[in-house]
This record gives structure tokens, sequence and C-alpha cells, in this order.
């Protein structure tokens, strides 16, 4: 079993306050993809991929737990979604319009680690699942969601996003093929998460991809959009004053960051979770900026890889998420990299936004 092991800057802005992990048990399982929401109750749902080790396969469930004293304690993971010959994984993971409009976007891959490039699949669906009680049940997975040629996932850690008209917006990613061409953006929707409009493009390019794009709002009202360069692994952001409906320049951050969490902090700074790309500072790091997204800082680490750990495509940290549950604490999820036995934990941290 494998602990988390967070490093932050002293005297910081965020500060640990708890890590452990969770859900351990025998044998060589993989938990990791987690998705967090927090109800207004303060219930908190957690969902991740539990599949056996010691190597990826296309055998994952999708399971579901629940906290009452913000994480402190947890239900016993509940199977919810799975499907035979596939690997089924969260694609946007929880998005909560409402504590009566919980929507869950899932979908399942079949992988084929012959293949190259970061994704190895050679089949993608997604599609969603509503729960209207908190997160108790849940109807049948709806039709396909494609809103990209290839590959569409909803993702964005921080989905939805109320805008000033009373409709959403969510982050959105997509490739026009099988691991190439990938598109970010955002589309809208006006039925809280069941139908969406056509993609507004924030990041692309002409002879580069990109992925893994998150959105906050700002405190004077815009929108900060950051995402990854695919292949490259360079982190870019863009902003949008009008609602999502345009958006500025891709700019580099200066960091080399996936899988994309921002978290709008007290003060107004932005906290950006990230798989580290450098190789230097492998694992998960956190950066924050205190202007809006032009210039960053880093803050510390949720946890850092062994460099022992053989790291290839299938073999992914990172996936961050986190939720308030008080006026100055956070909790949050991630996982590592597979140990050398093949086994993903999942991490589980309590932090303090000290601005």
């Amino acid at each position: 079993m494998s602990e988390p092991g967070p490093r932050f800057d002293a005297g910081g802005p965020v500060e640990v306050v708890d890590a452990r992990t969770l859900f351990a048990a025998p044998g060589v399982w993989q938990h990791q993809f987690a998705s967090l929401a927090r109800l207004d109750a303060g219930r908190l749902l957690l969902t991740f991929r539990r599949g056996a080790g010691p190597v990826r396969r296309n055998d994952g469930a999708l399971v579901l737990a629940s906290s009452d004293d913000d994480g402190a304690t947890w239900t016993h993971p509940r199977p919810v979604y799975a499907y035979p010959g596939w690997d089924c994984i969260n694609l946007g993971g929880l998005a909560r319009f409402s504590d009566q409009q919980l929507v869950w976007y899932l979908g399942r891959l079949q992988m084929d680690d012959r293949l190259p490039g970061e994704e190895p699949c050679v089949g993608w669906y997604c599609t969603s699942t509503v729960s209207r009680d908190g997160g108790e049940t849940w109807t049948e997975p709806g039709p396909e969601i494609r809103l990209f040629p290839g590959w569409t996932e909803l993702y964005g850690a921080s989905n939805p996003h109320r805008l000033a008209d009373g409709g959403f917006m969510l982050a959105v990613i997509g490739t026009q093929g099988r691991d190439l061409q990938w598109r970010a953006g955002v589309a809208f929707t006006d039925d809280l998460g069941q139908t969406f409009s056509e993609p507004v493009i924030i990041a692309q390019v002409p002879d580069r991809d990109f992925s893994d794009m998150d959105i906050v709002r700002l405190s004077d009202g815009r929108f900060l959009a950051v995402g990854r360069e695919h292949f490259v692994k360079h982190s870019v952001y863009a902003h949008s004053g009008d609602e999502g409906r345009t958006w500025t320049a891709l700019r580099l951050t200066g960091f080399m960051g996936a899988n994309i969490k921002l978290l709008r902090l007290r003060s107004g700074a932005v906290l950006c979770a990230y798989r580290d790309e450098a190789p230097e500072r492998a694992g998960v790091s956190c950066s924050v900026s205190e202007d809006g997204g032009h210039s960053w800082r880093f803050v510390g680490q949720l946890n850092a890889a062994d460099p022992s750990v053989r790291r290839k495509p299938g073999n992914q940290c990172g996936y961050p998420d986190f939720a308030y549950v008080s006026a100055t604490d956070f909790v949050g999820v991630a996982h590592p990299y597979a140990d050398l036995e093949g086994r993903v934990d999942l991490h589980f941290f309590r932090l303090r936004d000290r601005t």
C-alpha cells in the first residue's frame, strides 16, 4: 500500500491537515481516475475506477462511495457501471447542477497496448446517468454523447459553470480520430446537462494537440481556462470575458502539467493541481496564480513519484479533484503512479486555504 506524502511550502497558501490512503484492500488493485462532488447538506460523493492489477486491462468498473463527515469515514464503494470487455472510467465524472440534478459523465474504453500514443484505444463511448436523490439511485445510462468525430469527454474537473443567463457551460475535449487532433473547448447546455451546443474551441492550432482543460470563474467575472498541449506537455491558458463565447489567444503557463484541476481560493488566487510532466518533479504538483493566470508559482506537491516506477502509456498518475468542506478547508483526491507490483491506491487529502 502506498502512502501519500504531500509537501507544501512553509507559509504558503496551502497547508496539509490530513493525508491518507482510501479503500486499501488485499491483492493488487488499481483505484484511479476519481471524481468528487459535495451536496448542499455536506455529503461528499466519490467515484473512481476499480480494476485488477498488475496492469490496466479492459476490466475496470466504476464504483461510488459517500461520506457524511467531510471524508473522515466512507461507505464501502458500491459498483455502479461495468461493461464486459471494456474498461469503464469517468469521462468527466460528477457534475453537480443541483442536489436534484447530479449528472455523472462516464463511459468505457477498449485499450490495446500494442498501439502507439498516449491513449492506445480502439474503442470509446461516452454517456451519462442522472441522480435526483443525492446519489442514492441513478438512471439507466442515456444515449452516446459525441461532440467530436472521435473521442468525446466532458473533461473539466470543475464542471459545470453557471452562466448569467441561467444556463451552464462545461469544458469538453475530443479528437478528430484515434489519438490525433485533440481539441479543447466548452459546450453549453440549457437542459441541465442532457444536450449540448456545438463546442466552442479554445485550444486548436494546426499541427498541435490540446486536452485536459479545466475552467474557473475569476473574482472579476472572467473565466480562466488552463489545459495542456497533449503530446508536448506544456500547459496553456486563455480567458473569456463574455461568458465563454469567445476566448483570448493561448499563452504558456510556464509549467508542464496534465489532468488539470482549478480551484479559486478565498483570496481570489487560483490553485492549479496537475500531473507534473517535468522529469525532475514527477508526481502531482500544485501552482498558484495571483494575477488571474498570467503568472504562476510552484507551491508544493500532493505526491511525488518514486524514480524507480516505470512511466508508460496506461500507467498515469494524477486526476486530482477538490471540494470545499468549510470556510477554510477543502478536501481532495488523486492517485499516484502504479508501484512496482502494479498497485494503484487512491489518496485523500484535507488541505487548508491560508489565503
